[in-house]
């Protein structure tokens, strides 16, 4: 469908599609659908003797797929603004009488929109208008989910994560998933100016999570209605950047950036598919990497607790998260808190897989079926033992024994476990305190940096076997 060149009885305007504009035309009018908006800038009119503001709006309309064009607005600093709070992305707008430009690519002011498919920018002023579109918008909407780059162009998250030093101060674009949405943050500038801040977390299949900080009113209004692990976001020309508090690198929204809402296309269908089951916290994101792992047995690299930490610090030191380590460790079991006050189990919601904190065990995800009293409660328990493994080189401190690895360790199901008395607990437990044993860990680098630590594998170990392959540090 294509808007199509058509007479109005609006003063002698002439509806024009983006696509048929010609830089001598006058007396226009377009009809199309604002798909991103900057802020107002304000700056003092220098060619008035007394002190007056005057500003510049810009935004992006687009009336077809392939259509898309940047509109700037000069005026009194009143007039652009109230223009501004008007209309907002998603707002189908009559645009009368604007100015046509022929685009100079290499004018600075290119720098800092975003990129568009017109070869034409428009420009309004005091003798154009700008008002809302009172006819049938249901074209125009549907507009709002083609990108305007191809998806194909996206950068991975864990390649801004590990390779950010090659990406940093650069634009990318990005394709991911909505993880979480922070709440509204009131910012003081080095100026002193007051912004509002909002950040948010993004996944995709290769990290469970980058965050992007937005600062642009209209951008942190539209995140009000983004919900985690359904909607999916195309992000054009995001600015890598470091962070001095998380020790890794993230992202910004920046003036050339455009946000497609559930993004048309075959990489975004598959994104939004691996979003709804997803691991996102760390405890899953673990026993996922544990059951891609091949057979435990396959595992030989030795390592003491000394060599275990110095390649944990090798990636500390090159900030590389979302990178992992396996280890075969002939260790002795130095604490085992079986049947102490330390809690060996863990509970999450059969439907929603959050964590349940309470002791009523009652999810309060607010977006569970459960919560909302659609779905009877269910839980599931499992196993989350806190495990101290030492050698002669060191001790490597909160090892986790979970799931059915600690299971197939202990030989006793969690619903076998539960129920046992405290004496058949103990009992349990020295079966491997202070014994010596054959260790197989995974090593997870996390978003912070500090590694998060599985054991896959535990059996008591041969002493002839251990005498032989216990590195000498």
């Amino acid at each position: 469908m294509e808007i199509c060149g058509a007479p109005l009885n609006r003063t002698g305007l002439q509806r024009v599609a983006l696509k048929d504009m010609e830089p001598d035309m006058d007396n226009i009018l377009i009809v199309a659908i604002i798909i991103g908006k900057q802020r107002p800038r304000k700056f003092l009119d220098k060619t008035k003797e007394t002190e007056q503001y005057k500003a510049v709006w810009t935004f992006t309309v687009r009336d077809s797929p392939r259509d898309y064009i940047n509109v700037t607005y000069w005026g009194s600093s009143d007039d652009v603004c109230t223009a501004s709070d008007k209309y907002y992305t998603g707002d189908v707008v009559e645009i009368r009488n604007p100015r046509i430009n022929v685009r100079k690519f290499n004018e600075t002011g290119e720098q800092f929109c975003p990129i568009v498919s017109s070869p034409y920018s428009l420009t309004l002023n005091e003798h154009s208008t700008i008002f809302p579109f009172n006819g049938d918008t249901s074209f125009l909407t549907k507009l709002l989910n083609f990108p305007t780059k191809p998806l194909t162009a996206f950068v991975p998250l864990r390649d801004i994560r590990n390779e950010g030093a090659n990406l940093k101060e650069r634009f990318v674009d990005i394709l991911g998933a909505i993880r979480s949405v922070g709440n509204v943050r009131t910012i003081t500038t080095k100026r002193g100016q007051q912004m509002q801040l909002r950040e948010i977390v993004i996944f995709d299949h290769t990290s469970s999570g980058l965050k992007i900080s937005i600062w642009d009113p209209d951008i942190i209004t539209r995140a009000s209605m983004w919900k985690p692990r359904e909607t999916i976001l195309f992000i054009t020309d995001a600015k890598v950047e470091w962070s001095m508090f998380l020790k890794t690198y993230c992202a910004a929204v920046t003036g050339r950036s455009i946000i497609t809402e559930n993004p048309l296309g075959q990489e975004a269908a598959t994104l939004a598919n691996y979003a709804k089951s997803a691991p996102l916290t760390t405890a899953d994101i673990m026993d996922q990497f544990i059951t891609e792992l091949p057979d435990p047995e396959s595992i030989q690299n030795v390592m003491c607790v000394q060599q275990v930490f110095a390649k944990i610090r090798n990636l500390q030191e090159n900030a590389v998260s979302d990178s992992q380590l396996t280890a075969l460790m002939f260790v002795f079991i130095t604490q085992l808190d079986l049947d102490g006050l330390s809690p060996v189990t863990r509970t999450k919601c059969a439907y929603c897989k959050s964590f349940l904190a309470n002791e009523k065990s009652i999810c309060e995800n607010s977006e569970c079926s459960t919560f909302l009293g659609k779905t009877p409660n269910n839980v599931e328990v499992s196993f989350n033992i806190n495990v101290h493994l030492s050698d002669h080189t060191g001790t490597l401190k909160n090892c986790r024994l979970t799931g059915t690895s600690a299971e197939q360790v202990l030989n006793c199901s969690v619903q076998r476990f539960v129920k046992m008395t405290d004496s058949q607990k103990c009992e349990l437990k020295w079966k491997f305190l202070l014994e010596r044993c054959a260790v197989r860990i995974l090593a997870v680098m996390s978003s912070r940096l500090n590694p998060r630590i599985v054991i896959i594998s535990c059996s008591q170990a041969n002493a002839l076997e251990s005498a032989q392959r216990i590195p000498i540090c």
